[in-house]
């Protein structure tokens, strides 16, 4: 991962190893921030982030992504990922999803990055 000139004021991600029975947020349970890019003609969103505050003041984030090969979870402590701070939550999905879609080409991962960089370091984006 390539650092930008901002990310040194960031705090690392902490990780910690993940509980395979661990828990997530409930599909009855809002997380406290969510982002979504819908997709035009079906029911699930090109990508999603989850941004939560677990019960210890830390943030959770979860990072989803439709394409081809897809991938979704639901935002807990089940996976590990937090942050000390919502912000840092938020940058940390969208480096995720950055880092997944890699080189994809094609105009879905380009609308994707495109998305992503708008909500990367956007300090509008929890208003």
């Amino acid at each position: 991962m390539q650092l930008g000139l901002f990310d040194t004021l960031r705090s690392k991600p902490i990780r910690l190893p993940l509980a395979p029975h661990g828990s997530v947020l409930h599909a009855a349970s809002d997380p406290d921030f969510t982002f979504r890019l819908p997709h035009p003609r079906m029911v699930w969103d090109r990508a999603a982030i989850e941004v939560h505050r677990h019960e210890d003041g830390m943030w959770m984030w979860s990072a989803s992504l439709a394409d081809s090969e897809g991938s979704s979870y639901r935002v807990g402590p089940k996976w590990g990922k937090f942050a000390e701070t919502r912000e840092d939550a938020l940058f940390f999905a969208v480096e995720e999803l950055e880092a997944r879609i890699g080189k994809k080409a094609g105009s879905d991962a380009a609308l994707i990055l495109k998305w992503l960089n708008a909500l990367k370091d956007n300090p509008e984006a929890f208003k």
